[in-house]
């Protein structure tokens, strides 16, 4: 294949559209380290409503990777 026939199909689109789903990997890494370190200061620290932040951590790692698998299939 021509190099010069590859360059010339990379577009700012493209290249935003490969950012954005990197990004978004990198928010569902940070949702999962987020959702462990909830469950490790439930477990140092015992609260009367800790099952609330456990939720809210799950919860957020679901939505990080919701958003993930959706821009996946839309860009």
């Amino acid at each position: 294949m021509d190099p010069i026939l590859i360059l010339e199909s990379i577009t700012l689109l493209s290249i935003t559209k490969v950012l954005i789903v990197i990004l978004l990997l990198v928010y569902v890494i940070f949702a999962l380290l987020m959702m462990k370190q909830v469950s490790a200061m439930t477990k140092a620290v015992t609260m009367k409503d800790d099952f609330v932040i456990r939720i809210l951590g799950v919860l957020n790692f679901v939505f990080a990777v919701l958003v993930f698998l959706i821009a996946l299939f839309i860009l």
